[in-house]
């Protein structure tokens, strides 16, 4: 989990940075002043439609943050299972049952006989089980529903509210699908909405990574 936070903190201080830059933006005219090797001077004024660009960068960024904190922690949690070498007995209800809706997963008819064997087998034997990430459906739509979606399959308290997450989901998608440009979302918001989303985002995925953390802590991913 400790790392799982570091990471957190180190994605967080690159945001800063680059929000931080955003902030200019709203303090009057911009411009990049480059050295050349050769001693010269050269300036790049930041126009309004690299302005646009620039802020809707910021929905990339945030979301990047979002979706590497959410698969951050389900490795946090798989990990311990895993180190703790749990069996199907000694897990919780909806570890179990994620598992098992793991292991068969994309079977077809002919298989179906055999793995069915061979879960029962893995039950009776109380053999050691494996969970993969897999086994969490995330497919690049994390927002705070679908967060919560993760924490009632593990077991993991559920945060509240999250509202700015979808916003964040629903413009990166967007831009990655190509079905708007940069400039089109940017000229949407202003350097105050960003900052804003920014805030709202680290404090929702602090409160998801304080219920994952006392998930491990307290074990709740064991049987009772």
């Amino acid at each position: 989990m400790n790392t799982t936070k570091s990471e957190f903190q180190k994605r967080i201080s690159e945001i800063n940075i680059y929000f931080e830059t955003l902030e200019m933006l709203d303090r009057g005219e911009c411009r990049i002043v480059c050295q050349t090797l050769i001693g010269e001077e050269e300036i790049m004024h930041i126009d309004s439609e690299l302005s646009k660009i620039l802020k809707a960068n910021g929905f990339i960024l945030l979301y990047n943050l979002i979706e590497s904190t959410v698969r951050k922690s389900i490795d946090a949690i798989l990990n311990v299972v895993k180190d703790e070498g749990l069996t199907y007995r000694t897990l919780s209800d909806k570890l179990k049952k994620l598992w098992i809706k793991q292991e068969i997963k994309n079977i077809n008819a002919n298989e179906i006989g055999i793995k069915v064997l061979n879960i029962a087998e893995s039950i009776l034997n109380n053999e050691l089980l494996l969970l993969k990430q897999e086994c969490i459906t995330i497919s690049g739509n994390i927002d705070a529903q679908k967060i919560r979606e993760i924490a009632q399959a593990v077991g993991c308290d559920e945060p509240k509210d999250g509202a700015a997450l979808k916003t964040i989901k629903d413009k990166r998608n967007h831009l990655a699908h190509g079905e708007y440009t940069f400039a089109e979302i940017g000229k949407e918001f202003s350097v105050k909405d960003l900052m804003t989303f920014k805030q709202k985002t680290e404090e929702h995925l602090k409160l998801v990574l304080m219920n994952v953390e006392d998930y491990i802590n307290n074990k709740k991913y064991r049987a009772i």
